[in-house]
């Protein structure tokens, strides 16, 4: 978390999946619902003494000998409101500001693909390494959350938290150095495990974005991608207008400077286009 970050692979802010109202629903506040929804559910069947229900979407090691392999994506939603209490609402707050940031700069495939990897790849670790590190059930989204707080520290690691002014770097390195002594002080190896490999996805996702792998096509397209590239650069095409759109209801709710530097090109692209079709009329 060392410097800021642009996206040359990433699509950047697509907009909101729907509108209702003058509410913008995106992929954050999707999960965000899902999330509630399922925490009221688990209140209710617990209520009722179905907490066993409940306990079929955690994730344990014997479920993938038992084939049950949906836990694998379910866990995450498994919440017990007599643990968490208010501790959810702060979880979800955290997760609407910096998911939705993360969000926009990703574009929503690369995003929704970054919080399957956070679901799946640690618990398949741990599966793998239970007889070393030992072995318990996975509930909630606690590590999810956190990785996608390091992810936008990632990307913003010189944006300001808190009165003091520290810099997004540092709150990341503090606040993993404390869930890291807290995991130690009880001995809990799997939950030490699976928070550093969430936050080591999550900085290695942003860095592969940020990275123009180099590729040999096959000789057959070498020819097809060299004439698209030239009809790219005779017909140039700016964002889509409802990138734009989206850009700039970011810039009428917290300024210019919540921009991230992938949206500010995007801007400028679509201001370059808009000057030479006037140029072109004129």
């Amino acid at each position: 978390m060392s410097r800021n970050f642009s996206s040359g692979e990433w699509q950047g802010s697509e907009g909101p999946l729907f509108t209702l109202g003058s509410l913008r629903v995106d992929l954050t506040l999707v999960l965000i619902f899902l999330h509630t929804l399922a925490m009221a559910t688990a209140a209710i069947l617990t209520a009722f003494g179905r907490e066993e229900w409940v306990n079929l979407a955690a994730f344990a090691v014997g479920d993938l000998k038992s084939g049950q392999i949906w836990t694998l994506v379910t866990y995450p939603f498994v919440h017990d409101i007599r643990m968490e209490g208010l501790w959810f609402a702060l979880e979800m707050l955290v997760f609407l500001w910096c998911g939705r940031e993360v969000e926009s700069v990703m574009g929503r495939r690369p995003y929704a693909l970054l919080w399957v990897a956070l679901s799946v790849v640690p618990a398949l670790i741990l599966a793998v390494t239970g007889s070393f590190l030992g072995s318990r059930a996975l509930a909630g989204s606690g590590c999810l959350t956190f990785a996608v707080f390091i992810a936008f520290c990632t990307l913003h690691p010189d944006a300001q938290f808190f009165f003091a002014g520290l810099r997004a770097r540092w709150v990341g390195w503090i606040f993993l150095a404390i869930y890291t002594l807290a995991d130690a002080a009880i001995r809990d190896w799997p939950g030490l495990a699976q928070r550093w490999l969430c936050a080591l996805i999550a900085v290695a996702w942003i860095r592969r974005g940020t990275l123009d792998w180099p590729s040999l096509p096959p000789m057959a397209n070498r020819k097809k991608a060299a004439k698209s590239k030239a009809g790219a650069k005779k017909n140039p095409s700016g964002p889509s207008p409802e990138k734009v759109d989206a850009i700039l209801d970011k810039i009428s709710r917290e300024g210019i400077d919540s921009l991230t530097a992938a949206e500010k090109k995007q801007l400028e692209e679509a201001r370059a286009k808009l000057l030479q079709k006037d140029r072109q009329k004129g």
